[in-house]
């Protein structure tokens, strides 16, 4: 009962304070405290000690306990070895283990007992990972029984990671020291436990008792913050008076810094009184208090109220280039606009950091200054001026007199910042140029910087104040970061210049080093790279490319930007880094016809040449020329077809004139993209004369026309265009340009001619689109199409339409030309306007050719109504 009573107030005491004590006295060793590892491998005797099994396997065997006792700790246990120890049969006592399994690697202290002699030593060991080392060697002993090893155990450890090891070789408590050592290698401990090495033999020889693991004091005293420590801006280090619990110590609700708040994060530092704290944002220079609350040490005691701990925090900073930069130049004062006729540099702080300049260097090309005991505030201005300039400028912000003054040259000069350290800082190599106005280049205003963190440097980050009295000393420039925005840059046009050149356009400044490098583009189909990227200045929106390889014509290419960036630093938009690149065939005689020529115009009217593509290949009007024959028979009146490229697709027609708006107005233009406005014609006479396409290398094709080759019938042929009949005949031979029927309007401009020939054309012929029409407005089958085809060009049409009794009721067409193929309408009113009756009805076609063939042609057809 006496000993149920302990085993009770030790397990009281235990759970109160987290001691490990066990004498086995219950008979097991899995509850109170629970003992985990190779349970099976150990048993708890008839005297209640544990005792490991017998085993006919040499191993080595482990049991633990939880524990985090590992300062101010006092451990004491009872250990017999039934045989003689050696290095193959030993054990192990774990004071402190960070792994459960002892025979993994850990970090952690432990007792060893067993070598080979009879004569034995009780020993301390630190072990990190699987490395071992002896901290205490303990003086050898010699047995009585070389059998038997009797010993009791005291393993003390004090705050400050001072061990001292006892031991009583005679099982009593009579302890003599072994030794005494400072480690604080591991100052943390998951695990108590044993480890035991043996031979099957020896398997069952190891007995131990009377485990107590307790304080070496008593702690009822609170903890208390002792200090911070700063780590880094991020960073700083709680130091407490004693190891605190896991879950308060963790807690970041339980600390507040003065003007950061809570840290983002609390982790536990190798020694247990330390933590550390983790803010989001860096602390500047400044003093800060650190507060804690609710904390508690491992005994439970709680620290006191708002414990606070002051500590003073200076941030280190080592200027960086462009951190000062030299934001504004005055280096031609006259004629004076309305600053001091003095001249002055300006230096910027940009950055949020206090900046000593004690040593540093300003420098031109000839002198240097270096600044004694002067700071820079966080974005501040400071004016350099001569020793006789400063109180001009004082009144405008903070000015140092400088003695020698390095003279600014007006054209051009070079300008240093250096710090003490002989780091160039900042520097600008400026020229006249970069005002970029020829009236302020002249003088009274100041160059000013852009953009200091600007990636486009040089010219394209300065020009010339904005300020109205010429500049900005002390203040923000009046051009800070007019050009930067966060919109990525986009290529607009790449323009092949000849078959090595291309001309990229953009729609933003480029950042000219980038825009330089050869990587940043690339051609397919075998080119590449280019040979040179030049940015033009001094917008540097445009960049010449010079190819290694000449674009090869009739074949497309594609160009493609990559890692372009602009002065922003914003890279080349994706989805507008590419371009089609195609440089059309050389054109040669015949590739490009003249097929149609309106060169007496209505009054109001435009000549008009309308050209053909006869090729298989897409041409560039680009290298066309349009001409006519002077007096003498020479080639005159020259004139470009286009400066621009214009592509013309295979087998398509083109019209060139001064006024595409009236070409439009006046004739039936199916295809108005097909429309080239000149800036003026070749004169062309009415009566006769002569056009020529031609490129810089060859003539491509002649027509000389003359007024007899309208058709004879007509009177009057102003307005009417002579049209081409065949593609394939030589265009000046006989016949093969006649008048354009009256049917399509006496002119086809961008489209094929009424008179060309259709050579698939086997017989004439003369058709209904639809045998029944209903004129009724209802928009369906409203009007009767007449479909006509003729082999021969230069037809005359006449078309009557009369009752299925043979009565006339309509005149439909009287004598008009009519084109090789096309078609009439009607609409079902007779003669007086009025609408037909139902019934059947005649279409009589009647064709006149010149040469006097007449050919007629029948269809019936039923104009119908609703019921």
């Amino acid at each position: 009962m006496g000993k149920t009573l302990l085993i009770f107030m030790l397990l009281s005491v235990k759970l109160a304070f987290g001691q490990v004590v066990d004498d086995f006295s219950d008979g097991n060793f899995t509850a109170n405290p629970t003992w985990m590892g190779q349970t099976t491998l150990f048993n708890i005797n008839a005297a209640k000690q544990l005792q490991s099994s017998l085993s006919s396997t040499a191993q080595t065997v482990n049991l633990v306990t939880a524990s985090n006792h590992a300062l101010n700790t006092k451990w004491e246990f009872f250990v017999q070895l039934n045989f003689d120890p050696s290095t193959t049969n030993q054990a192990r006592i774990y004071l402190i283990a960070d792994k459960e399994d002892l025979s993994a690697s850990l970090n952690g202290y432990f007792v060893q007992i067993g070598e080979s002699g009879s004569a034995d030593s009780y020993d301390l060991y630190r072990q990190s990972g699987t490395t071992v080392t002896k901290i205490i060697d303990g003086a050898a002993k010699t047995r009585a029984n070389a059998n038997l090893l009797t010993a009791r155990i005291k393993v003390t450890r004090n705050d400050v990671g001072k061990w001292e090891l006892f031991t009583d070789i005679t099982g009593g408590k009579n302890y003599k020291t072994e030794g005494n050592v400072t480690d604080n290698t591991f100052a943390k401990s998951n695990w108590f436990g044993v480890s035991c090495k043996y031979t099957a033999t020896r398997s069952d020889g190891f007995i131990f008792d009377d485990f107590s693991i307790t304080e070496l004091i008593a702690d009822v005293t609170p903890p208390s913050l002792v200090s911070v420590n700063v780590i880094d801006e991020n960073t700083i280090d709680a130091v407490f008076s004693e190891g605190l619990t896991t879950s308060s110590a963790l807690l970041t609700s339980n600390y507040i810094l003065s003007n950061l708040g809570n840290p983002t994060a609390v982790t536990a530092d190798n020694l247990p009184n330390i933590y550390r704290l983790t803010f989001a944002n860096g602390l500047s220079s400044g003093v800060y208090t650190l507060t804690v609350n609710n904390v508690k040490d491992l005994k439970g005691n709680q620290i006191a109220e708002a414990n606070m701990a002051n500590f003073a925090y200076i941030k280190p900073y080592t200027a960086k280039g462009g951190d000062v930069v030299l934001n504004e130049i005055f280096a031609d004062p006259t004629p004076q606009i309305g600053l001091p006729n003095a001249e002055y540099i300006e230096l910027w702080n940009t950055t949020d950091e206090y900046i000593l300049l004690k040593g540093w260097k300003y420098a031109d090309l000839t002198s240097t200054y270096t600044f004694l005991a002067d700071t820079l505030k966080p974005k501040e201005y400071m004016i350099l001026c001569a020793n006789a300039d400063v109180n001009f400028y004082k009144p405008l912000g903070k000015t140092i007199g400088l003695s020698p003054w390095p003279s600014l040259n007006n054209d051009k000069d070079g300008l240093k910042l250096i710090d003490q350290n002989a780091v160039i800082i900042d520097e600008v190599t400026y020229t006249d140029n970069w005002y970029k106005d020829a009236v302020k280049k002249q003088g009274g205003y100041s160059l000013e910087l852009i953009d200091p963190k600007n990636k486009c440097k040089g010219i394209q980050n300065w020009i010339a104040s904005n300020s109205t009295i010429g500049g900005t000393p002390g203040q923000q420039n009046s051009v800070y970061q007019n050009q930067m925005d966060s919109g990525p840059p986009k290529l607009l046009t790449a323009t092949i210049i000849d078959e090595l050149t291309i001309s990229l356009t953009f729609n933003k400044f480029i950042d000219s080093l980038s825009a330089s490098s050869l990587s940043n583009y690339s051609i397919n189909n075998g080119i590449g790279n280019p040979a040179s990227a030049l940015p033009q200045g001094p917008l540097f929106t445009t960049v010449e490319l010079k190819l290694s390889l000449p674009i090869t014509r009739g074949i497309e290419h594609t160009l493609t930007l990559a890692n372009l960036k602009d002065c922003a630093g914003n890279s080349i938009d994706p989805i507008a880094n590419t371009a089609k690149l195609f440089l059309a065939k050389e054109i040669k005689a015949g590739d490009i016809l003249i097929s149609e020529a309106l060169i007496n115009p209505r009054a109001g009217g435009v000549d008009f040449i309308e050209i053909y593509n006869s090729t298989d290949q897409t041409l560039d009007l680009k290298e066309l020329r349009l001409a006519n024959v002077d007096a003498a028979g020479n080639v005159s009146s020259i004139r470009n077809v286009s400066t621009n490229t214009v592509f013309m697709p295979a087998k398509t027609y083109w019209v060139l004139s001064s006024n595409a708006q009236n070409i439009k107005l006046e004739y039936n233009v199916k295809y108005p993209n097909q429309l080239v406005q000149m800036v003026s014609l070749p004169s062309y006479n009415n009566d006769k004369g002569n056009i020529i396409l031609l490129t810089d290398k060859s003539t491509i094709d002649r027509f000389d026309y003359h007024e007899g080759m309208h058709l004879p019938l007509m009177q009057n042929v102003k307005g009417v265009s002579l049209e081409r009949v065949s593609l394939q005949a030589k265009t000046n031979e006989v016949g093969n340009f006649k008048s354009a029927a009256a049917a399509v309007g006496y002119a086809t401009p961008t489209y094929r001619n009424s008179q060309e020939e259709d050579v698939n054309t086997l017989t004439n012929k003369v058709s209904l689109a639809a045998k029944t029409f209903s004129p009724d407005g209802d928009g369906f089958e409203d009007l009767l199409q007449i479909d006509y085809r003729f082999i021969n060009n230069g037809n005359l049409a006449t078309i009557n339409i009369y009752t299925d009794r043979g009565v006339l009721v309509r005149k439909l067409q009287r004598n008009t030309t009519i084109a090789t193929e096309g078609n009439f309408i009607w609409d079902g009113l007779n003669d007086s306007g009025q609408l037909s009756k139902i019934g059947i009805y005649i279409i009589k076609f009647d064709a006149f050719a010149l040469n006097g063939k007449t050919e007629s042609f029948k269809q019936t057809c039923v104009l119908a109504a609703k019921l």
